[in-house]
This record gives C-alpha cells, sequence and structure tokens, in this order.
C-alpha cells in the first residue's frame, strides 16, 4: 500500500492546475453541447479544461498519482489519483448562469483528500486538506451553526438521468417533497461542487445529493468535512468514495434531517452488501 501523498506539495500543483483552468473558462464561451447520454451533457470548454489541468499535472511524465477525468476516463495509480469535474454544472454555463464549479480532488485509499473548488464566475475559490481546515480565498471557513430543520436551507441534487432515471425521479421527488414541506428552503443549483462549498462555507445549511460520482464530490467532500460538517452515506456511514450518496450537513440537523433518506432504503442509492461500490462509475484509474 502506497503511503499517504504528501498534501502541501499536491495543493500547490492542484492550485496551478486550477488558475489554468479558471483563466481557460473565463475567457471561452462555450458554443455548443452535445450529450455523452440521457442528461449527460458535454462541452468543448469541459473537454479543454480537462485536457489542460491533466496536462498541468502530468508535467514532465510525473505519473505516480493517477488521474480520473470525467471525460476522459482514468489511467495511473489505482490507489491515489487525482479526480477532476472540469465544469460541474455545464447547462448553467452554457446558459449563462454563473453557478457552475470546477472542482479537483485527490483521493488515496478510496478517502478524498486534498480538494480545490473554483467558482469562476463567482470569483470564489474553496480548498481543504485533511487534518488542515477549509478555507475560502484564503480565510478559513466553518459549517453553520443551524440546529433545526425549520430554519434550514437545503440544497438538493438534480433528479434523474440514465438507465434508471424514472426510479431516481420518483426517489427525488418523494425526498423533495418532504423537505419541502419541513425545512425553510430547498434548492437545486444544478452543481454538486457548489452545494458541498456552500455547505463548507454556511450558506448552505445541508445538502442531499443522490449519488455519488467521483468527479461530482470527492474535492467538495474534503472541504467539507474539514469546514466541520458531517459528510455522510445515505445510511449515516462516513462517506468515501464508494458510498452511494453524498450528504452533507451542519452537525445540528443530523438527527432531523437523516430520518428522511430512509425512502432510498432498498434502491441503488442505499449501502448494502449485495452491491458492488458505486461510487466511480467510470472505474478506478488503471
Amino acid at each position: 500500500m502506497l503511503s499517504v501523498p504528501d498534501c502541501t506539495a499536491a495543493l500547490s500543483a492542484a492550485q496551478a492546475a486550477i488558475d489554468l483552468a479558471v483563466e481557460h473558462v473565463l475567457s471561452h464561451l462555450p458554443r455548443a453541447i452535445r450529450y455523452k447520454s440521457d442528461r449527460e451533457p458535454v462541452s468543448e470548454v469541459d473537454e479543454d479544461v480537462e485536457h489542460v489541468v491533466r496536462e498541468r499535472l502530468t508535467v514532465g511524465g510525473h505519473t505516480e498519482i493517477g488521474f480520473l477525468g470525467e471525460e476522459t476516463g482514468a489511467v495511473g495509480n489505482r490507489e491515489t489519483y487525482w479526480v477532476l469535474d472540469p465544469i460541474d454544472g455545464t447547462i448553467n454555463h452554457h446558459h449563462g448562469s454563473p453557478l457552475c464549479a470546477i472542482a479537483l480532488g485527490l483521493v488515496h485509499d478510496h478517502q478524498p483528500v486534498l480538494g480545490v473548488t473554483a467558482l469562476p464566475f463567482l470569483g470564489h475559490r474553496y480548498w481543504a486538506t485533511s487534518g488542515q481546515g477549509a478555507y475560502r480565498d484564503g480565510a478559513p471557513i466553518g459549517v453553520s451553526a443551524t440546529d433545526s430543520l425549520d430554519r434550514a436551507l437545503i440544497g438538493f441534487s438534480d433528479y434523474g438521468s440514465g438507465h434508471d432515471a424514472a426510479l431516481r425521479d420518483v426517489l427525488c421527488s418523494t425526498v423533495d417533497r418532504e423537505l419541502t414541506a419541513r425545512a425553510q428552503g430547498v434548492r437545486r443549483y444544478g452543481s454538486s461542487a457548489l452545494d458541498l462549498a456552500w455547505v463548507a462555507d454556511g450558506t448552505l445549511d445541508a445538502c442531499i445529493l443522490l449519488g455519488n460520482r467521483t468527479w461530482d464530490t470527492a474535492a467538495g467532500a474534503v472541504i467539507a468535512r474539514e469546514a466541520g460538517a458531517l459528510v455522510l452515506d445515505a445510511d449515516a456511514s462516513p462517506h468515501s468514495t464508494r458510498s452511494r450518496c453524498a450528504i452533507a450537513i451542519t452537525p445540528g440537523l443530523r438527527e432531523e434531517l437523516m430520518p428522511f433518506l430512509h425512502v432510498l432504503r432498498g434502491s441503488r442509492f442505499w449501502p448494502d452488501d449485495h452491491h458492488e461500490p458505486a461510487g466511480n462509475p467510470a472505474g478506478a484509474p488503471r
């Protein structure tokens, strides 16, 4: 087993790569989007940013850390690897909405240990490494102190896509309806990385993401965790890349919020011993 990577050096490399990514996003408008599958859009900006970041992180042929990108797949080290969502919120980006993010994480032994999330059109950048706290634009951040659901603003995942979109639509609708009746507000911003960053700085009190695609959640999971959030799977077990869902909540909401997710029991969004881990649909780097 490889040792835990040097996160100080890795953070410097990640920040340099994100610098290039933000510069590219701010200087290139998306011309068109195409669909990889049902409700899975990609633009040329997504592809270009992934190329830029991948090239920067493997400069000089340094491939001891693997790489998993949403658009180009996985190569290299299976245990320690970078993971990138070049534009999380492609549809928002294409429509000119500022609610999109660039999310770069570092995963070791199924655990996110470093994350950098940039919100290029809002002018903010979040980052964290394990055990070192979370930051926005260089200032320490922490989760909200909200401890009552009726005062909580909650980010919620998009509805279904892929082969079982109808099932996901039903489950999302059920959770959404129940939470809307109890919470102060429920919002669908269209970017998992943004949701997790906003839990970290207290803009949101929780976010519930049905599904756990590694490029969407790895960076934000470590940022939210280091800011004081509980980052969990649907059954309240600790989050990892193998989790079925990604739920980040301020600690005071755990007992009141988590029971709403019991509706997921028995579905692919609930952990059990009869399915392969679903956190990384593209597979670990190879």
